[in-house]
């Protein structure tokens, strides 16, 4: 009769990364702890009906205001792609390092960190231009 080992891939995955922990609770993790509450409740103290609405206003407020978060900075890449559009054609200095950059912005892009300038075929951020000059636009 042939046995299995106990750490047979059969009963334990060694493919799978382990969980990592959740540092913020999310509106599913809060509804479930809500939940919980309400099932696990003492029956003959049971919780408060005013504190319950408390909670949910309190967490609705969160949530709105974390939206509201989001869609701020939505608009602020908006409005840097924007005023990056606004420089094709114009003369720029830029601060890279320890030298200082000069040449005409030829393109505008926006990545996962942010709106890019092309100046002379490379990528600067916004932040490192000095000063801009009115170029002759195509």
């Amino acid at each position: 009769m042939a046995v299995n080992s106990v750490n047979n891939d059969l009963f334990y995955d060694n493919n799978k990364s382990p969980r990592k922990p959740v540092k913020t609770l999310d509106k599913d993790a809060f509804l479930q702890i809500m939940v919980a509450q309400l099932k696990y409740q003492d029956p003959t103290s049971p919780m408060d009906n005013d504190k319950m609405i408390e909670q949910i206003a309190q967490f609705t407020t969160l949530e709105q205001i974390t939206n509201l978060n989001s869609n701020f900075e939505k608009l602020y890449s908006l409005q840097q792609l924007g005023y990056g559009s606004s420089l094709i054609g114009y003369g720029v200095t830029l601060q890279n390092g320890d030298e200082n950059i000069s040449g005409t912005v030829q393109k505008v892009t926006m990545d996962a960190t942010g709106v890019k300038i092309w100046v002379a075929d490379k990528p600067y951020d916004l932040s490192q231009i000095t000063s801009v000059e009115k170029g002759s636009v195509w």
